[in-house]
């Protein structure tokens, strides 16, 4: 659906929900991650810790790292919660196998085991995009390893998923299409569109150059492949994610901008309606918009937490 150049650039900066419009990272910069590896089976999982309290675990979306979680967003999220930030198998600093044929349980497994190496007492997790796929799999899979949950921007799979429409899919795999009209279509123009959503990626690269969030924007081709066919031919296919939704018992907070027009609100609906007693939160924003009301969405996501 996505590409490469989109997503690499673009892509990560799809978590926000349309607050902030400064290009500048957080004004203390006293934090530095340290990046440790944990080995997952036959992979060693990168990850930093940031903050105090009990755990979130955050799981990232298509080709994503570390590096792409807004700062403005980390920094409110770490006042009150022990952040797990990592990097999917294949992304940023984390391995791969060689013949690895990438999925979204696959991932899920990851994570799970991720949990169990770092000795985690059933965290909550925080799933946005593909992550919030990802979380939804962790659920099914591994319900006692996890607490609450909170899926951004979240997709059902199967054919009960609304796809984004055709011209969004033609936008998005335009290779020839400038990147600052790549990067508008993560933030509804009522709210700065591509400006807005260029300050975001901005915000990126000076945490990065100023060592207060990892520099691992790295992601090969190999894995971008892998996670596209992953998140796109293979979640399409997947009938049983939607079906096995009506059988979680964790408390999940589901959560979409109002103006996604990536992973439609439509498809939030659907998935709060088949979670039993699951929250549903809607923010003023497109796909980024967790990013865009980083403030508004961490503490609508302590609420739920608490």
């Amino acid at each position: 659906m996505m590409t490469l150049t989109f997503i690499r650039r673009s892509f990560l900066a799809l978590a926000a929900l349309g607050l902030s419009l400064t290009a500048q990272a957080p004004a203390h910069a006293a934090f530095k991650p340290k990046i440790q590896y944990a080995q997952v089976g036959e992979v060693k999982l990168a990850y930093y810790v940031r903050g105090k309290g009990k755990p979130l675990l955050m799981i990232n979306g298509f080709i994503s790292t570390m590096s792409y979680w807004d700062p403005l967003l980390i920094e409110e999220l770490a006042k009150t919660r022990q952040l797990i930030i990592f990097d999917n198998r294949g992304v940023g600093y984390s391995t791969d196998t060689k013949e690895n044929k990438t999925t979204i349980p696959q991932m899920a497994d990851d994570a799970a085991g991720l949990i169990k190496a770092l000795g985690l007492k059933q965290p909550d997790i925080l799933g946005w995009s593909m992550g919030a796929r990802i979380a939804q799999q962790l659920l099914i899979r591994h319900p006692d390893l996890v607490g609450k949950a909170i899926l951004a921007a979240p997709n059902p799979g199967g054919s009960q998923n609304v796809p984004a429409d055709k011209d969004v899919e033609d936008k998005l795999n335009n290779p020839n299409l400038p990147i600052s009209e790549k990067m508008a279509l993560l933030v509804p123009p009522q709210e700065g569109g591509s400006k807005t959503a260029m300050a975001m990626f901005k915000r990126f690269e000076i945490a990065a150059k100023q060592g207060t969030a990892p520099n691992d924007f790295t992601v090969s081709k190999e894995t971008t492949i892998r996670q596209n066919r992953a998140r796109t031919t293979l979640w399409s296919a997947d009938e049983e994610n939607f079906k096995n939704l009506k059988n979680i018992k964790n408390p999940v907070l589901v959560t979409d901008g109002r103006y996604d027009v990536i992973d439609k609100p439509i498809n939030s609906v659907i998935i709060a309606s088949q979670i039993p007693f699951a929250w549903l939160a809607f923010f003023e924003g497109g796909h980024a918009f967790l990013f865009q009301q980083h403030k508004k969405f961490a503490e609508t996501v302590n609420v739920f937490l608490k």
